[in-house]
């Protein structure tokens, strides 16, 4: 990793966290065909990107959902009851970062997330309270790969972009932070980015 590297921006879905929405569903006892459905009309939905935004309420999208898939509206009910396990995070989070903090670099967060589960979510997670500032897309109507998000980020916490990097599991979101200046590393695993980042932790 480049030496004049100061600060770590992380993605946090997929990244940091699991989102684990299929096994919320398996928990719930959906079978395999509301799981497909699920994936195209829901997850995969303008309405989702809308929630990630902030321009779409969670009630607002859930009857979108429910229109769009009117036969399995039980189930969406049901699965929107507990947006508590719609995600997981991973045991390597905090250590990792906790790591790289005691290594002297600061840790931000930079993520799409649609608002009500991030204030659900993210207090929950171990790695929160270490990060030194954090970019959620909701709350400021702004998302990945827009080019105003990541700016927005090294103007609250005054951050070089060059002295940035950035790490996404995404190409179109690592891509234009390599256009801002950023270093940037596309997530293929855990065990890559350990090397990577030439990380002891356990």
């Amino acid at each position: 990793m480049n030496e004049n590297i100061h600060n770590i921006v992380f993605d946090v879905g997929m990244v940091l966290i699991d989102f684990c929405w299929e096994k919320c569903c398996r928990r719930l006892g959906f079978d395999e065909d509301v799981i497909r459905a699920f994936q195209v009309n829901m997850i995969d939905s303008e309405y989702w990107s809308l929630m990630d935004e902030g321009l779409m309420e969670e009630e607002d999208a859930v009857r979108e959902f429910i229109k769009a898939m009117p036969v399995y509206k039980k189930e969406i009910e049901r699965f929107w009851k507990e947006p508590e396990y719609f995600v997981e995070e991973y045991r390597y989070a905090a250590p990792m970062i906790k790591e790289l903090k005691e290594r002297g670099y600061k840790v931000y967060l930079l993520s799409n997330y649609p608002l009500n589960m991030y204030k659900l979510h993210w207090p929950a997670f171990t790695f929160y309270s270490m990060v030194d500032g954090y970019v959620v897309s909701a709350v400021e109507k702004l998302k990945k790969p827009d080019m105003a998000i990541y700016k927005l980020l090294c103007e609250r916490y005054q951050l070089r972009p060059e002295e940035c990097l950035f790490i996404d599991d995404r190409k179109a979101n690592t891509d234009a932070a390599k256009a801002l200046g950023m270093q940037a590393v596309l997530f293929g695993g855990q065990k890559d980015l350990k090397e990577y980042l030439n990380l002891k932790y356990e």
